[in-house]
């Protein structure tokens, strides 16, 4: 039996549920695989893993399924991020380019969801000053470049 026809419990093709459960989520695991990873054809080859990994297991509700899905992909990033070292770029990666919740991040990464929140509040100010410096730098070499 093929990867398809497993997934499927027996049928050819791909249903229409797990049709719109990989358009639904593959965009924000995609640019998540790709936060944490390199290279483009490894990150797609890695989010359809993960994806066969987690639509042949059962889940109890959609959530579950996110959560595995999400799990999965961490896995296969090699990610081993503890409550000591998690990272603010795979934090804000999580919330920004998969768009999950606080919650499910703090399920995902086990950890707190006020530390869920500090990190991401850490990572948003150092994304902010670096913005502010990119800004200085550029009117600064715009300032040069007039003269």
């Amino acid at each position: 039996m093929g990867r398809i026809t497993a997934i499927n419990g027996g049928a050819p093709e791909i249903s229409v549920a797990h049709r719109r459960r990989f358009a639904r989520y593959f965009p924000g695991l995609f640019a998540y695989v790709r936060a944490m990873s390199d290279g483009y054809s490894t990150g797609v080859d890695k989010v359809v893993s993960a994806f066969e990994m987690a639509l042949s297991e059962p889940h109890a509700d959609e959530d579950a399924f996110v959560l595995s899905l999400f799990a999965h992909a961490r896995e296969l990033c090699g990610v081993r991020s503890t409550a000591h070292n998690t990272s603010e770029r795979e934090v804000l990666s999580l919330t920004f380019d998969a768009q999950l919740t606080r919650e499910q991040v703090s399920v995902l990464l086990d950890l707190p969801v006020d530390a869920v929140v500090s990190t991401l509040l850490r990572g948003l100010n150092r994304l902010q000053t670096l913005r502010a410096a990119t800004e200085a730098a550029g009117d600064a070499a715009l300032q040069g470049f007039a003269a």
